[in-house]
């Protein structure tokens, strides 16, 4: 098994208040067969039959499952805030793509506008929405190689080389975006983390054997913590699904801003003869 169950998409997808209620009952439930069942048939109903189990073997384990769990947790934080700085990379890059083109007087820069507010409008209506459930890292994208097309198209000089130059950051940007959307972390992983959390808490169990009130007591309290790792691990495991989700806040904006240029182009191509021959012989791929 290489690939965790669907059904695990759809848990992180949960709001946080749901998700985390959903974690104290599961290891809530945990913790009550360990302490209505698992240690008076290991230990007695009187917690005798074992003996005394030293503290430290349980705190070994505990402690196993702490750096496991910190071990996990560092990647997955530095995989989220890789994500948002690619985000705003491929964002800033088209947006000084953008002001470069309007600054631009040439013949080329309605074609490069209109190119550029359709490749921005693909990113945001389209491919974003598709990175939650994103299998590999590859998605066809015609308006980004019409931008491209229409970069390449450019007689050489400063304006060719600036425009080339910042499709190159948005692509690599976008390439980083996909490759994390398309990781996923491997199931052993999982498994191995809630195995320790299991012997976590039969051991903590089994050091109050003889106290049921004071056994339910740590149980509980030991549940509680778990959870809250695990809140932490799914919140973040997956920069592109559930809450905390990384949204394309700065490519919405710009794709606003680039709508009056994406409107404006069919009307030039219909007023100019030229320009409707040109459009025929290439077809438009904007979204209206």
């Amino acid at each position: 098994m290489t690939r965790l169950p669907a059904c695990f998409d759809s848990i992180l997808a949960l709001p946080m208040p749901v998700l985390t209620l959903l974690l104290l009952a599961y290891w809530g439930c945990f913790a009550w067969v360990v302490h209505r069942h698992l240690v008076p048939w290991i230990a007695g109903r009187e917690g005798k039959r074992l003996g005394r189990l030293e503290a430290e073997v349980p705190a070994q384990i505990g402690l196993a499952f702490g750096l496991l769990i910190s071990f996990i947790a560092i990647p997955v934080w530095e995989q989220h805030s890789l994500a948002e700085e690619a985000a705003r990379t491929e964002a800033a890059a088209y947006r000084e793509m953008a002001e470069a083109i309007e600054d631009e007087s040439t013949p080329e820069a309605a074609t490069l506008q209109a190119a550029l507010a359709a490749a921005v409008g693909f990113l945001v209506a389209e491919e974003w929405p598709q990175l939650a459930h994103l299998l590999t890292p590859r998605i066809a994208a015609q308006p980004l190689r019409d931008l491209r097309v229409a970069i390449h198209a450019l007689p050489e000089g400063a304006f060719h080389t600036e425009l080339h130059e910042l499709y190159r950051q948005a692509a690599t940007a976008r390439e980083t975006r996909l490759r994390i959307a398309a990781t996923r972390p491997p199931p052993a992983r999982w498994g191995i983390v809630g195995v320790l959390a299991i012997l976590t808490l039969l051991g903590v169990g089994l050091i109050h054997a003889d106290s049921r009130r004071a056994r339910r007591l740590a149980l509980g309290m030991v549940a509680v913590g778990i959870s809250c790792c695990f809140v932490i691990l799914f919140a973040y495991t997956r920069p592109y699904l559930g809450q905390f989700a990384i949204r394309p806040l700065d490519l919405e904006v710009l794709a606003t801003d680039l709508a009056p240029h994406a409107e404006r182009e069919p009307a030039r191509v219909a007023a100019n003869p030229a320009t409707r021959l040109e459009a025929v012989q290439r077809p438009s791929t904007l979204k209206r």
